[in-house]
């Protein structure tokens, strides 16, 4: 009897035993999968609808089956796209400018209306931080249309960091001058008071026009440094500066531009080229030296591809391609590290606005009868 109470007492001990450390085991498990959870669940209601919105959103390969089409099966596929056939139309008689507006108002609407209020404020500051640059080009498109005494021409119209009042304003401004008043206290506000001087004194545009770029970067970098965005979305504005930069320099290097000039023209900060790095690409003297400059980078290899192409053609719209491929292939090497988070989402306006490039080189190349190639 004793020894079967001890056989009984033995196995209840091994039964809290293996309780407890079922349960201490539980608690320690899941302290990791609660932690992904917390720091996922904030995506949960965006990411589907990025996922869709990619979905949507014509890929590289679809582009490359369009390269055989005929410019009428061309006007066909942006009308199922949702293109309106009055945009559409001008451009069977050679007028591509509505077609591209269109297009271009049609990726920040749908962007826009889906992801930039319905993510956390990282998301949300990324999402129009990146969809900003159309209405940068809206704002070079105003202010060139009144220096040279015209009015606008098509607009894609849909403020992004701008409000809706301000915009407004701008687009009914009469005169350059006007145009930066109303930019005063907008993220645009940087350096436009020295640039106007320059502007009346000179009466050339490019001070301008380098204000507002250099504005548009910065407040990128501002991001980045801030803490609106996590680390992971700082890199992709740190590697938007970057290349912009390679951009400026590439070109100075095209036109032999001096040093000084292409260094004025660049923009603070970036990710993976530091300042000294820019000042010796603002000392380029031909394209193959910025291209051996950024050798080392992530997206340096989509240069050194493209310089042999262009050696060959002298074509500054293969280095311009290169760039821009590399844009949108460095940000999809880096999401595949974080599939469900916040890259994740901004992916999804990655490859709407490389839609937009490949729809608008297509588009071009089909009313020029010329070759195309997406990026």
């Amino acid at each position: 009897m004793d020894l079967l109470h001890l056989s009984t007492q033995g196995y209840v001990l091994i039964a809290v035993g293996v309780l407890a450390l079922v349960t201490v085991l539980s608690i320690v498990l899941s302290i990791p999968i609660t932690d992904v959870v917390w720091r996922y669940a904030p995506y949960a209601y965006p990411l589907p609808k990025a996922k869709a919105l990619e979905a949507e959103t014509l890929e590289v390969e679809e582009f490359e089956e369009l390269r055989e089409a005929s410019l009428r099966d061309l006007a066909t596929r942006l009308e199922e796209l949702g293109i309106e056939p009055d945009r559409v139309r001008p451009m069977m008689r050679g007028n591509t400018e509505p077609v591209e507006v269109a297009i271009k108002r049609r990726a920040v609407e749908a962007v826009m209306d889906r992801l930039a209020e319905s993510g956390p404020e990282d998301v949300e500051a990324m999402v129009k931080a990146l969809m900003a640059r159309y209405e940068l080009e809206d704002l070079k498109a105003v202010i060139r249309a009144l220096h040279a005494g015209e009015e606008p021409g098509e607009l894609v119209d849909r403020p992004v960091l701008l409000e809706e009042d301000t915009w407004r304003e701008v687009r009914d401004a009469k005169s350059v001058q006007e145009v930066l008043e109303r930019l005063r206290g907008t993220p645009y506000d940087r350096g436009l008071e020295d640039a106007l001087r320059e502007y009346e004194e000179t009466g050339s545009l490019l001070p301008v026009e380098l204000a507002l770029d250099r504005a548009y970067y910065e407040y990128l970098w501002d991001l980045a440094t801030g803490e609106e965005v996590g680390e992971e979305l700082a890199r992709l504005l740190g590697l938007e500066i970057d290349l912009y930069n390679v951009e400026v320099a590439l070109r100075g290097a095209l036109m032999g531009l001096d040093p000084d000039t292409v260094l004025r023209a660049m923009a603070d900060g970036g990710w993976e080229l530091a300042e000294w790095r820019r000042r010796e690409l603002a000392e380029a003297e031909d394209p193959s030296e910025v291209v051996e400059q950024v050798s080392g980078t992530s997206f340096g290899r989509y240069l050194r591809d493209a310089l042999e192409e262009y050696s060959e053609s002298g074509s500054a719209d293969v280095l311009d391609r290169a760039v821009r491929r590399a844009r949108y292939e460095t940000v999809l090497d880096f999401v595949q590290s974080d599939i469900v988070g916040a890259p994740a989402i901004v992916q999804s306006v990655y490859a709407k606005q490389r839609e937009v490039d490949n729809l608008i080189a297509l588009v071009n190349a089909k009313v020029a009868d010329v070759g195309f190639a997406p990026v």
